[in-house]
């Protein structure tokens, strides 16, 4: 019964927000860190409280236990100079992506029901409307509040439970005042979802509050979702910045991964010659384009939970490469598994460098999903990307893969899998432990910015931070 109360509610404190995400209102094995390992992780770069009386003083981020000046030399800051883009802060970034990430599990399973039995509706043709506006989703909620409780009593989804449990705590928390803004200037342009059992489930929106195009990809959820995590051989593929000094001629990614991306689309879109179908990347590119091109002082945001992570994480690094999309394009992704190796990890930071690529990996301490698959037997060690943001409940720490060869041994010893087993692993793995660890970090990562992490040399290392400082942005 209070499953079913709680359900209920759903639709109460959903009804008034942005309803899907337009948002105003793990260590690897072989991870490189220049850090301490995790067996403590209170050096890693975290807020230091030096009188005792519970507010945060400063940053250790060299990991010597004292606080040392966060301030970078030169920074993007809020606002950028260029062209004057809003940057929003850690905390705005990666809360707002957590409920892209988890909206896209309700509504493609509410969209799912309105399909296959349109008759127990009172207006199908208004659930499955695009594009409709968050103030439209919300009326459409309210107006099938029966049916999606009925759906969601069915579905004996266990992560669909735990997304629920998650969205209603973040709607209770979220005010009145951010609710209006969102349903004034959110729109959802498309959520792909027509053969959800076979592809997958995708969105695309812009928010004008925050001048945001915002991508979005679903986590596991059907039968096929898990066959293509389940293929953990690597993909070798052309790397697109191959004509780079430097760079490596191919890469390497997660096959069920890159696969998932590439089909070809069922769409019947075809690329210019007419006949060759598009691949779901460039059906989803295109999507985004078509936005970025209406709004060009926007920029590309991508998000994802899990599975939805890991093609989030595939589809920005793709995306900065085009020169039609403006840079950088931010990924924010949550409890991403592995993507690829150490030529994809090369490439990748070599888009950072540049300035086209930004990238956030929120982690739970704890969260198996974060540290597999270890490795592909064909083509060796998987390797992550981007900023850390970790998260242990009480603390959190922020890191950069940089190359170090340092303590190798013990960092693969901590982050393995038979060192992080637990009976917790679903519960870490979940979007609402993700939801109840972010909220600890918000008093310290509301005035910090991703750009000014990535000009910091204590943080990416120096030819990172040198380099990010001209890039584009």
């Amino acid at each position: 019964m209070r499953a079913s109360v709680a359900r209920y509610l759903l639709l109460l404190v959903i009804l008034a927000s942005n309803c899907f995400f337009l948002g105003h209102a793990q260590d690897d094995a072989t991870e490189d860190f220049d850090t301490p390992s995790d067996e403590d992780p209170s050096r890693h770069a975290v807020g230091i409280d030096m009188d005792g009386d519970g507010s945060i003083d400063g940053y250790d981020y060299d990991g010597d236990g004292k606080i040392d000046d966060i301030e970078p030399e030169s920074g993007f800051g809020k606002v950028d100079d260029d062209d004057g883009y809003e940057w929003p802060t850690i905390f705005e970034a990666a809360d707002d992506m957590l409920d892209v990430s988890l909206l896209m599990y309700p509504i493609a399973q509410l969209r799912k029901r309105a399909k296959e039995t349109p008759e127990v509706f009172k207006d199908a043709a208004a659930v499955l409307k695009e594009p409709i506006t968050a103030k439209e989703i919300g009326a459409m909620l309210m107006e099938n509040r029966g049916v999606l409780v009925e759906e969601l009593e069915e579905s004996n989804t266990q992560v669909l439970e735990q997304v629920l449990d998650a969205i209603i705590e973040r709607q209770r928390k979220a005010s009145d005042e951010d609710h209006s803004k969102r349903e004034m200037t959110a729109t959802l342009v498309n959520f792909a979802d027509d053969n959800s059992q076979s592809e997958l489930v995708y969105a695309v929106g812009v928010d004008n509050a925050r001048r945001r195009v915002t991508v979005a990809f679903r986590g596991s959820v059907t039968l096929k979702d898990f066959h293509q995590d389940a293929q953990i051989w690597m993909q070798r593929i052309d790397n697109p910045l191959a004509a780079i000094q430097g760079q490596p001629k191919d890469i390497r990614i997660h096959h069920g991964f890159y696969e998932y991306l590439y089909y070809a689309t069922t769409s019947g879109e075809t690329r210019t010659d007419g006949i060759t179908p598009k691949s779901k990347y460039e059906r989803i590119l295109d999507q985004a384009k078509v936005l970025l091109q209406k709004y060009p002082d926007y920029k590309l945001f991508v998000a994802g939970h899990s599975l939805g992570a890991a093609l989030a994480s595939v589809f920005a690094f793709m995306a900065s490469t085009d020169e039609e999309v403006p840079g950088p394009v931010t990924c924010v992704s949550v409890a991403s598994p592995f993507v690829g190796g150490v030529n994809f990890r090369k490439a990748f930071q070599y888009q950072e460098k540049e300035g086209r690529l930004r990238y956030l990996r929120i982690v739970n301490h704890g969260d198996i999903v974060t540290i597999m698959p270890f490795y592909a037997i064909n083509l060796g060690a998987y390797k992550h990307v981007g900023i850390e943001l970790k998260l242990y409940g009480d603390k959190y720490t922020l890191r950069y893969p940089k190359g170090s060869q340092g303590n190798a041994l013990v960092r693969t010893w901590s982050t393995s899998v038979f060192n992080n087993l637990s009976t917790q692993y679903l519960v870490n793995h979940s979007p609402g432990e993700y939801d109840i660890r972010l909220e600890v970090t918000k008093e310290d990562l509301s005035s910090m910015y991703l750009n000014d992490l990535y000009q910091d040399a204590k943080h990416v290392g120096r030819s990172i931070a040198k380099k990010a400082k001209k890039g584009e942005s």
